[in-house]
């Protein structure tokens, strides 16, 4: 009870068999299309994060000229409870940072941004 194959049913079979052989010889590697495909993938991904670590890196220069900003106001408030007849806002911007330095403030902050830091009806806010 064996089935015997025909010439026929042995053509269709090595037809197939090769028509495998060939799909499998195709797929070895990865077409230039795939490649390009990937590479552009690979492209879109990277600037998305170098805008993410661009804009990250902005607003960590301004917070750090935030907190320099207190930590200037902290520092006058300081020298003002020191002595009680001192008012910041008779001084000027240069004056007040010669006051504070060394005593109040060990060194002066240099801002992030490249804005400095000034004297405003006795209070220090950002240059811009």
């Amino acid at each position: 009870m064996h089935a015997r194959i025909g010439s026929e049913d042995s053509i269709q079979v090595e037809a197939g068999l090769s028509q495998l052989r060939l799909r499998s010889n195709r797929h070895d590697g990865l077409s230039l299309i795939e490649l390009i495909t990937g590479l552009v993938i690979i492209g879109i991904v990277v600037s998305i994060a170098i805008l993410v670590y661009d804009g990250t890196q902005v607003r960590a220069r301004e917070r750090a000229d935030e907190a320099n900003v207190r930590i200037l106001n902290s520092s006058t408030l300081q020298w003002m409870l020191d002595d009680e007849s001192r008012d910041p806002r008779e001084y000027d911007t240069a004056s007040l940072k010669s006051e504070l330095e060394g005593s109040y403030i060990s060194d002066w902050p240099d801002s992030p941004t490249g804005s400095d830091y000034v004297l405003a009806e006795g209070r220090w806010t950002l240059e811009e």
